[in-house]
């Protein structure tokens, strides 16, 4: 049946001409391609109808993070094709000035002076050499791997510390901003636009104490709740791989009263799917053949 299973797509960015190491970016016209493309097919919808009966497969697109640019930039495509998103706001980054913590390692490393080959940086398990002998990029993939499971203090300071033995800035760049308030009021008053929740600092939740992901889902809703003065009612868990959640942090999305949660991982959603843990396809920089190839791949 064409309307069985709702197809729910996951974003990051909308932007061009800037530097993308963690692939998160999609082009501008490459978007709006890409909402023709899904319109013409399916039918778009949001989180709160994604389970609703329909003639076509319903379609949901979404933005983890909450970059200004999903403002800026998504959403005037979005108005323009009369596609609804959603944006998961990782809501202790409202008003960020340094950025992301994994743009500010993208943009340190991209400044390591070729005259410092290595660091060594203090984590809690001991100090550790870090050097660009494989190249800035290996580096930032090295370091990168060994900071994501860390907590959010650990990572902004051991960031600081790279960012001061290299001199160089530590802050991400100007592009890779996340949404200040304004811009978040001014993105949740648009019809078209749901906002959701995405934890308080983007903490990789596996492994960490059941009530510091307590903290940081919970926090989340009632930090966006505060500033909306209206019911969040959707989560995305950071990374969203099954290795990134655990049953401490579905409990704790339960507890929290959210109506859904969204993954990483494959599949349709549908009325057997648990609520808390709905599949979701990450969206790439695509031209219309390579989405058509992978939308009938994802929907076979």
């Amino acid at each position: 049946m064409q309307g069985t299973g709702a197809l729910i797509l996951g974003y990051h960015r909308v932007a061009e001409r800037v530097p993308d190491p963690f692939s998160l970016c999609v082009e501008p016209r490459r978007f709006a391609a890409q909402l023709d493309e899904l319109a013409r097919k399916f039918q778009p919808s949001t989180l709160d109808s994604v389970f609703d009966p329909s003639p076509r497969r319903r379609v949901v697109v979404t933005f983890d993070d909450g970059y200004a640019d999903n403002l800026w930039h998504a959403l005037p495509i979005a108005q323009a094709k009369g596609v609804p998103i959603t944006v998961f706001v990782t809501s202790g980054m409202i008003d960020s000035t340094a950025g992301m913590w994994w743009d500010r390692l993208a943009a340190i490393c991209g400044r390591w002076p070729t005259d410092v080959p290595s660091v060594e940086l203090s984590f809690p398990d001991g100090p550790r050499v870090v050097g660009i002998e494989g190249g800035p990029q290996r580096a930032m993939q090295t370091l990168h791997r060994q900071l994501l499971h860390l907590p959010s203090a650990e990572i902004d300071r051991l960031l600081d510390d790279l960012a001061h033995r290299l001199s160089v800035s530590s802050s991400a760049p100007d592009d890779a901003r996340p949404l200040d308030s304004a811009e978040l009021l001014e993105l949740a008053r648009s019809e078209l636009v749901t906002v959701g929740a995405h934890t308080t600092q983007h903490l990789h939740l596996a492994g960490q104490p059941a009530d510091e992901q307590g903290r940081q889902i919970s926090g989340s809703k009632a930090d966006l709740e505060r500033r909306l003065d209206r019911s969040v009612d959707h989560f995305a868990y950071p990374f969203g791989v099954a290795s990134a959640y655990d049953d401490n942090s579905v409990a704790a999305v339960r507890e929290a009263g959210f109506e859904t949660a969204s993954t990483c991982l494959t599949g349709l959603a549908d009325a057997s799917t648990d609520r808390m843990r709905l599949p979701r396809r990450v969206m790439g920089n695509w031209g219309r053949a390579r989405l058509r190839a992978m939308l009938a791949r994802w929907t076979w």
